[in-house]
C-alpha cells in the first residue's frame, strides 16, 4: 500500500507549477509606441482566453482529485500509475494551452487541447471507479456525487473534442456551456436534497431524544 499524503501532495505541487507555467506564455509587450499599449495588449488577448479557459478547469480538476484522494481509503498500484498518468497529462497543460492560444482560430489547436483536457478527466475518472470496483471507495452520497462530476467532465470536454471536429468553429462552444450548465444544475439540485435529508435525520433524532 501506498501513501496518499505523499501522492497528494505531490499532485498539489505539480498543479502549482503547472498553473503558474500558464502566465509565462503571455509576454509583456515591448518597444509600443506612447499610446498604443491598448491596441498591443488587445493582439494577445487570445492568449488571455486560453489562460482563463486553463486556469479554470485546472482549478476544477485539483478540487476533484483532491476528493477522489479523501474518497479512496487505499491507494493500490493501479491506483498509483493512475495518478502519475494524470499528472503527466496535466504537465502537457502549458503546451496545449500555448498552442490553443497562438492558433485560437485553428480546428486542429482547439481538438488537441481538449483533447487533452479529456484524457486528464478520464484517467481521473478511470482512477475512481478502480478504487471503486476493488472496495476503496467510501460509501455515501458524496461518493456518487463525485462520480457524476467526473463523468459530467468527461462529457463536456469529449462535446467540445468532437464538436471542433462536425460544427464551424463559431459554434463550438454550444455543446460543453449547455452540459456545464446543466451539471451546475444538477449539482444544485442533489446538494439541495443532500441537506433537506440530512435536516430531516436531525430533527428525527431531537425529536427522538426528546420522548421520556
Amino acid at each position: 500500500m501506498f501513501s496518499k499524503h505523499r501522492l497528494e501532495a505531490l499532485s498539489d505541487g505539480v498543479f502549482a507549477i503547472v498553473m503558474t507555467l500558464l502566465i509565462l506564455d503571455i509576454k509583456v509587450p515591448l518597444d509600443v509606441a506612447p499610446g498604443a499599449l491598448g491596441a498591443a495588449l488587445a493582439q494577445d488577448s487570445h492568449t488571455w482566453v486560453s489562460f482563463g479557459v486553463t486556469f479554470l478547469i485546472s482549478s476544477i480538476f485539483w478540487n476533484l482529485q483532491r476528493k477522489v484522494f479523501e474518497l479512496v481509503d487505499e491507494m493500490t498500484s493501479e491506483s498509483l500509475a493512475l495518478t502519475f498518468v494524470f499528472l503527466g497529462l496535466v504537465t502537457v497543460l502549458p503546451f496545449s494551452t500555448s498552442l490553443w492560444g497562438h492558433y485560437i482560430r485553428e480546428r486542429l489547436a482547439f481538438v488537441l487541447y481538449f483533447d487533452n483536457q479529456l484524457a486528464i478527466a478520464i484517467v481521473l475518472t478511470a482512477k475512481l471507479e478502480i478504487s471503486r470496483l476493488r472496495g476503496h471507495l467510501q460509501h455515501g452520497s458524496e461518493a456518487g456525487v463525485l462520480r457524476l462530476r467526473l463523468y459530467m467532465m468527461c462529457a463536456v470536454m469529449a462535446s467540445a473534442a468532437i464538436g471542433a471536429l462536425v460544427l464551424p468553429m463559431n459554434r463550438v462552444w454550444v455543446a460543453p456551456l449547455i452540459l456545464g450548465v446543466t451539471a451546475r444544475i444538477v449539482r444544485t439540485i442533489q446538494t439541495r436534497r443532500k441537506h433537506a435529508k440530512l435536516a430531516t435525520v436531525v430533527i428525527q433524532t431531537s425529536k427522538e431524544e426528546s420522548l421520556p
